[in-house]
């Protein structure tokens, strides 16, 4: 039975730290897990083991395009730019730097993430095989190769879904995890309702979008996503619906727009998820974004109310559980799948912190992982990391 001994785990639902004597996991699950005192900060190196991160928001398919965009308006990026840049390469060029991206973040200490993935069935395939291939979940979320209606029939928002449109969504879900839409009638949302619910596939809607607190009831999403932006209003709305979102600030960042709402959303008691976006605009670096959400929220917040770091690090870990359920725990208990990443706090930048939880949110790199587990078994591990 694969064992760590000496070292501090982010144990539960709150993630607190506590010295651990052994951290022990056998045939996919925590089995061990003999607790010592509180370890709030570390006066000496020590591995700190966390739970495996989850990256709620990505879209690995403009992997190749790396920087493209870094000169142009955030009109055109996401406009016929991107989609032809794509679909000026074959398929087989475009998988390496997918499963490369993939591989990155295992190496980030991620063992899921979830892929708003370009249309058609293809890129779908593609994703699959780099999963298979680095051993990172892929939450697949499919998109309407088209808006199905024009702003005229959603103005109206009484045409029910074309068929041409019902086909391509019978197609995607055969390939896919769940659906991403937001320019739906009333009458197409209950039919994707209905059709997404009988196959037990997510639903995700993006905000801002025209009617947001009607769509929110008519689609029924599992998680909002991405949230670029948000009123009162519509924060008010996700309060009283109990939905979670999902935010990108760097990826916001680098398109020039406005940072989503981060101390407004905590404040409202929004449950969050944290993701990278494309690669296209920024690296697929969980703790990056991490450190840039809590400075975020900080400057939001003002300068007499901290943040507390915790309430970031949820958005990677144990805030899942609340969008997806399932498997999905995003936290270390005995008995709950051993997924989670083995830190190297024996560095110098490291290995003494007042507030550990800050340190993780705030100082941590990819080369700080010793290994990341999935279901017990490691997507990486360095060399010299051996339980």
């Amino acid at each position: 039975m694969p064992t760590l001994r000496d070292c501090v785990v982010l144990h539960g639902p709150d993630l607190t730290p506590h010295h651990c004597a052994r951290f022990a996991w056998s045939r996919g699950v925590v089995t061990g897990l003999d607790l010592g005192p509180p370890a709030p900060a570390l006066a000496r190196g020590t591995l700190v083991v966390i739970p495996a991160l989850t990256n709620a928001f990505t879209q690995l398919g403009d992997s190749p395009l790396v920087d493209a965009a870094a000169m142009l308006p955030a009109s055109e990026v996401f406009g016929d730019f991107r989609a032809a840049a794509l679909a000026a390469l074959p398929p087989p060029e475009q998988f390496p730097h997918v499963a490369g991206h993939m591989a990155y973040l295992a190496r980030s200490g991620v063992v899921r993430h979830l892929d708003f993935c370009e249309p058609g069935a293809e890129p779908a395939r593609m994703l699959s095989a780099a999963a298979a291939e680095t051993g990172v979940e892929c939450v697949l979320l499919g998109r309407f190769g088209a808006r199905p209606f024009s702003p005229g029939e959603l103005s109206a928002g009484v045409a029910p879904l074309p068929e041409a449109a019902r086909a391509e969504l019978e197609a995607m879900l055969a390939e896919v995890d769940g659906l991403a839409s937001d320019g739906l009638t009333p009458p197409a949302c209950e039919e994707v309702l209905q059709v997404t619910a009988a196959r037990q596939k997510l639903r995700a809607l993006a905000c801002p979008s025209p009617n947001f607190a009607r769509r929110l009831a008519q689609l029924d999403p599992h998680l909002v996503a991405p949230l670029t932006a948000a009123s009162d209003d519509e924060i008010a709305a996700l309060v009283r619906a109990k939905k979670p979102a999902v935010v990108a600030p760097r990826a916001a960042a680098a398109l020039g727009l406005p940072p989503p709402p981060l101390a407004a959303l905590l404040s409202a008691g929004v449950s969050l998820l944290l993701g990278t976006g494309g690669p296209m605009l920024s690296t697929p670096n969980l703790f990056a974004e991490l450190d840039f959400a809590w400075k975020l929220a900080r400057a939001q917040s003002g300068p007499d109310a901290p943040v507390d770091p915790l309430a970031i690090l949820r958005m990677a870990t144990c805030n899942i559980h609340a969008a997806l359920r399932g498997h999905y725990h995003g936290r270390l208990e005995a008995g709950l799948p051993a997924d989670f990443a083995v830190l190297n706090f024996t560095s110098p930048h490291l290995r003494a912190t007042r507030n550990l939880v800050a340190a993780i949110v705030s100082r941590l790199t990819p080369e700080d992982v010793l290994a990341t587990y999935r279901g017990g078994e490691p997507i990486w591990r360095t060399p010299q990391f051996e339980p």
